[in-house]
């Protein structure tokens, strides 16, 4: 048997309880056993289940490309996830830089839906360790089962990353490349 949820439901945890003999036609030795309960979530769920981002330059142009997904089991709205910059990566925080953010379509549920962005590193970056953050739903505007999983964050380094690729010596054949052993 399949039952239908109205789709005016407001998105939460319900719990779906089932009764045998319903209308209690049927004189039973223990009727106390008739019901069994079970919870489920009804709304939608959006996280980012994908995000990319190479190293990168101060001032210079960096492509994020992330994956938002609908978790939940109802549609969501066309939705925005932005992107930051940060210095730590246990919170999203005020203090956090917005880089830009991309459009994301009403998702189905268990629907995904990928898209590029080409942000810029501010100019005056120092050269370090940062993370990009990737926060679906970023404007908070789409009701869901569960607020707290909405982000996902990408170590990267800011900064050029100088290598030596060999030595020559005069008069000498080079020897084997010692990053080899």
């Amino acid at each position: 048997m399949s039952i239908t949820i109205p789709a005016s439901t407001v998105a939460g945890t319900y719990y779906l309880i089932a009764k045998s003999d319903g209308d209690d036609a049927i004189a039973e030795t223990n009727e106390a056993n008739n019901t069994y309960g079970s919870f489920i979530t009804i709304g939608a769920d959006l996280v980012v289940t994908s995000l990319m981002a190479p190293d990168a330059g101060a001032g210079l142009p960096l492509v994020i490309t992330d994956t938002t997904k609908n978790l939940g089991s109802s549609t969501a709205p066309a939705s925005t996830t932005t992107y930051y910059l940060s210095t730590n990566n246990d919170v999203l925080d005020a203090a956090d830089l917005v880089l830009g953010n991309r459009a994301v379509p009403s998702l189905g549920s268990g629907v995904s839906d990928t898209g590029s962005v080409t942000v810029t590193i501010p100019a005056g970056t120092p050269t370090g360790p940062f993370y990009i953050y990737a926060k679906a739903d970023s404007a908070n505007a789409v009701v869901e089962t569960s607020e707290s999983n909405n982000t996902a964050y990408r170590l990267i380094r800011v900064g050029p990353d100088l290598i030596v690729p060999s030595i020559v010596r005069a008069g000498l054949s080079p020897g084997p490349d010692p990053r080899s052993r």
